[in-house]
């Protein structure tokens, strides 16, 4: 008993500084959000004034706002080609999606469109691999021709670069939905100072740097506004700067305005190469035209057009449809397609489904597509930024000056009427490359000439290894086979290690907790007020002599069971979805598992604490608290394993409900005193023997008695009950052990094979949705 209340004081210490951690860490994460919010105010005001004094200088030059410092592809652009591509469910042999042929080109947006039941998401599903309805199994088969994935048939080719490849089996190219999202999703080893360039360049392209530090929300709590919290779900992918995001109706649910931006701020993603494919329903016709291309599916899965965004309404007009005045194009679209829409020029009320795809079949040759070049620098260009940069300091008397010193510079500045803080004053000479207090005309030309590009091109940006990326992924569009051969290696990589990711999520966790004060607090205050109630039923019944005795132990067992148990239902219930798409990511599975239950483990510990400690002043227990804390927390921690068990295998509307049954059954049921005085011989006892509750009541109820007269003690009603939980407790060489190590150690198996069950569960379940 003595090295048992050591262990336990040394838990209890862990405990303190882990809560103790926590707080620390979360004071300085505050610290670092101020820090990076003052630094985002600071390369905004950088940026809008480069910005002005380049329109300043050169009023005609074109500037883009804002350039991308850490948003560069990891590996090659890359284009999708995709021939007959189908799906048919193997029940019922229905076709859900019907000989789909195109490309979807390198540096561009496409979107996905036609009426429901056209097939929109489905076709999403079987490019990434993912066309699976109801299976297990990831789609990862360079081939689709007859691939059967779960409960569909899946056939056809997709092409990456022109070889026959899936998507799914390069998952650094794409991502499918900021600073947690970089760290964990880009290549080990990354440097802080790049990831901190990436989380910016989420933050100014989505728009969010306005609400960067505030809660997302949910249903329960209020949070930042519906169109932003789909700018941060797209932002936790660009983080991983894939080369290929697709997304399933990003702008449902959103109004015309806000779904508008958000396909501008995913159109700039296209000047650093990267391919942007999106479901769409029912856009407005200014937001359909941003689109480079579209795939138009109409009912039956089949392509009904393939093209310029500009090109849908000439293409159907030709056809003899006619588009009312002030119709949006965009749902006429969908009108004709489905049936609703009277051909002038057919003999027949309107064309048919089948007629449409035919005729597309004969003419899909349609319009050629630009590729997009990325924008180049030609000499004249030079000569006018080095003209303007001598023409004012000739205006402003400097002309004969070799090099340009801070005071030159804002002069300059203040002739242009810009006036910079005194941060942002600093950031803008570091980036224009002042060494000692000064720089030379042509490196201000330079960086003024470096604000046309869609890149940061600048004395801090990595320029050589900028210019190879765009070299190679320019390369990748015009080189087919060969150049996806040579990114393989590249683009599938190892994972990050166990250990990086760990922490990374743990710290996420930590921050997590501290968010949910509120509801860590109530939940701390029901236990309390549970602690309160089952204690006072107790008070003077906790002796040998009252025949209550073992009844009032199992009920105050039972009551830490419940709470523990449901409470750990938060542990991955809701959070299956998140789980799903991290891991599809590249998440280590044991990693997210983990830090999830890391840092859960200490909520654990700390109630039982707290109910140990109130039950016991309610209860007026004879005892010493180590004794009911060990035997408590032991009901605790195999309570915490139901429920992170059921958490990972029962679906969230029913999984409150399972956890309760099966601690009833298990600390009400099998380990009731009187069931377990009954059941030596039968299978009652063999059930007993394989209840944590068995072991943890039966440890307890025996180390009262011995404190308290031992059996001698005991009134005649209860010697069953005394020999039963003897008679478990001691089968398993309890006699050489003892009683308290007997059921830690039954409990500490039980708790384990919970965890692994827990964990081999989110591993292998839903595997499709984890490709």
């Amino acid at each position: 008993m003595e090295a048992a209340q050591a262990w336990e004081l040394c838990v209890l210490l862990l405990v303190a500084a882990g809560y103790v951690a926590i707080i620390v860490n979360s004071f300085l994460n505050r610290i670092g959000r101020k820090q990076q919010s003052r630094r985002s105010e600071v390369l905004a005001e950088c940026e809008r004034c480069s910005v002005e004094l380049v329109h300043n200088l050169v009023p005609d030059a074109t500037v883009p706002d804002y350039r991308f410092r850490g948003m560069h592809l990891k590996m090659s652009s890359i284009h999708i080609g995709f021939d007959n591509v189908g799906v048919k469910l193997k029940s019922n042999g229905r076709c859900i999606l019907e000989g789909v042929t195109g490309e979807f080109q390198p540096k561009r947006v496409a979107a996905i469109m036609g009426p429901s039941g056209a097939g929109k998401t489905t076709f999403m599903n079987a490019l990434c691999g993912r066309a699976y309805y109801g299976t297990a199994a990831a789609f990862d088969s360079v081939s689709l021709q007859s691939h059967v994935e779960g409960n569909v048939t899946v056939s056809g080719e997709i092409r990456l670069n022109g070889r026959p490849a899936s998507i799914a089996e390069f998952k650094p190219l794409r991502g499918e939905q900021i600073f947690y999202s970089a760290k964990l999703r880009n290549p080990e080893g990354t440097a802080p100072e790049v990831l901190d360039s990436i989380v910016e360049d989420v933050l100014n392209v989505m728009q969010l740097l306005d609400v960067q530090h505030s809660l997302v929300g949910n249903v329960e709590t209020r949070g930042i506004s519906g169109g932003q919290r789909k700018r941060v779900n797209i932002g936790l992918e660009l983080a991983a700067r894939p080369t290929i995001l697709m997304l399933d109706e990003p702008t449902s649910g959103l109004d015309a305005t806000t779904a508008l931006d958000i396909v501008r701020s995913l159109q700039k993603l296209t000047e650093i190469g990267m391919t942007v494919v999106m479901v769409v329903h029912q856009p407005r016709y200014s937001l359909f035209t941003l689109f480079h291309e579209v795939l138009l599916l109409g009912l039956g899965g089949q392509t009904v057009y393939l093209g310029p965004s500009t090109g849908a309404l000439p293409y159907f007009k030709s056809l003899g449809f006619p588009i009312p005045q002030h119709e949006n194009p965009a749902d006429w679209f969908m009108d004709v397609i489905s049936g609703k829409v009277r051909n002038e020029g057919a003999p027949s009320p309107s064309r048919k489904q089948t007629e449409l795809a035919s005729h597309w079949k004969e003419a899909k040759q349609g319009p050629e597509r630009s590729m997009g070049h990325r924008h180049a620098t030609n000499p004249d260009d030079k000569f006018k930024f080095h003209n303007a940069v001598d023409s004012k300091l000739e205006l402003l008397g400097l002309g004969e000056i070799r090099s340009i010193s801070g005071g030159h510079f804002s002069q300059i500045l203040q002739s242009a009427g810009i006036s910079p803080s005194e941060p942002a004053l600093a950031e803008m000479k570091k980036r224009i490359g002042f060494e000692d207090d000064s720089v030379s005309r042509r490196g201000l030309a330079r960086f003024l000439l470096g604000l046309r590009s869609s890149f940061s091109n600048d004395a801090l940006s990595d320029l050589p290894d900028w210019e190879k990326d765009m070299e190679a992924s320019e390369a990748s569009m015009v080189s087919g086979a060969s150049s996806l051969a040579t990114v393989d290696k590249k683009m599938v990589g190892k994972r990050a290690h166990f250990w990086p990711q760990y922490r990374v999520l743990l710290h996420q966790n930590a921050i997590r907790w501290v968010r949910l004060w509120q509801q860590k607090t109530l939940s701390t205050l029901l236990v309390i007020a549970a602690a309160i109630m089952f204690g006072a039923q107790c008070t003077d019944k906790l002796v040998p002599g009252n025949i209550l005795c073992p009844l009032k132990i199992n009920l105050s067992h039972l009551a830490v069971g419940l709470m523990v148990g449901i409470a750990c239902l938060q542990i991955f219930g809701a959070d299956r979805p998140t789980f799903w798409r991290e891991s599809a990511s590249g998440i280590r599975v044991i990693a997210f598992f983990l830090a999830r239950i890391s840092v859960s483990l200490f909520d654990v510990l700390l109630w039982t604490y707290i109910y140990t400690a109130v039950w016991m002043a309610c209860a007026s227990a004879p005892c010493p608290y180590w004794i009911w804390l060990i035997a408590f927390r032991m009901t605790a921690v195999s309570s915490a394993g139901i429920g992170l068990l059921l958490s990972a295998v029962v679906p969230e509307h029913s999984s409150t409900l399972a956890t309760a049954v099966t601690i009833l059954i298990m600390g009400g049921g099998i380990s009731e005193p009187q069931t377990v005085a009954e059941a030596a011989g039968t299978f009652k006892e063999v059930l007993a023997f394989l209840s944590p509750f068995t072991w943890a009541i039966g440890e307890n109820y025996l180390a009262v008695i011995d404190l308290q007269g031992g059996e001698e003690a005991v009134i005649d009603f209860a010697i069953d009950i005394v020999e039963g939980y003897k008679s478990i407790i001691l089968s398993l060489g309890g006699e050489y052990l003892g009683y308290v190590t007997a059921a830690y150690i039954s409990c500490g198996v039980f708790g384990m094979l919970a965890l692994v069950s827990g964990y081999l569960t989110l591993r292998f379940s839903y595997r499709g949705k984890q490709a």
